[in-house]
């Protein structure tokens, strides 16, 4: 087995999916990406479900996952945070790796479909990174000494606003 082939697979799978779909991706579509026949492309991923499952969890929820450098910008300047603060869906959508045509919020949700569709357990992987990130802004605010009376209701609202920045953005581009 090559490492570095089956890192491709799963690359190349990724931007495939996000940019035609999920199910309109074939196999001789991702061999053809990464220079291979389709046999070695079965070889690492025998189904469409395997692939899709390494792809949501290789490349997708690690590209929704909070920066490193967001902790220190916190401890900072809370204004620094919120000015920097970007939630899971824009992170993944900044992380696209290529452009696309039309509107990434659109190809996102295609993805998030699809994903939901090939993996039984993607629905639980999905609400467990958004309690994750509302658990960190709520952290976020009591280590601020915000005054709030909910803090935990206070980052469902950060999040909730932050998404919504996301959508509006994407459509007034469209």
């Amino acid at each position: 087995m090559n490492p570095n082939l089956k890192q491709r697979i799963i690359k190349e799978a990724y931007r495939l999916f996000i940019a035609k779909g999920m199910k309109q991706t074939s196999f001789c579509d991702v061999a053809f990406a990464v220079h291979k026949s389709k046999g070695a492309v079965i070889h690492y991923f025998p189904s469409k479900r395997l692939l899709v499952d390494a792809v949501v969890k290789m490349c997708f929820f690690p590209a929704s996952q909070l920066p490193t450098e967001i902790g220190s910008a916190v401890e900072k300047n809370w204004d620094e945070f919120l000015r920097l603060y970007r939630n899971p869906i824009e992170r993944v959508i900044n992380s696209f790796p290529e452009q696309l045509n039309g509107n990434g919020l659109m190809h996102y949700m295609q993805f998030v479909s699809s994903a939901h569709e090939y993996m039984d357990d993607f629905s639980q992987m999905y609400q467990e990174l958004f309690a994750k990130e509302q658990d960190f802004l709520s952290n976020m605010a009591c280590n601020h000494k915000m005054c709030v009376n909910d803090t935990v209701e206070f980052s469902r609202q950060i999040l909730n606003t932050s998404i919504g920045k996301t959508f509006l953005g994407m459509f007034l581009k469209m």
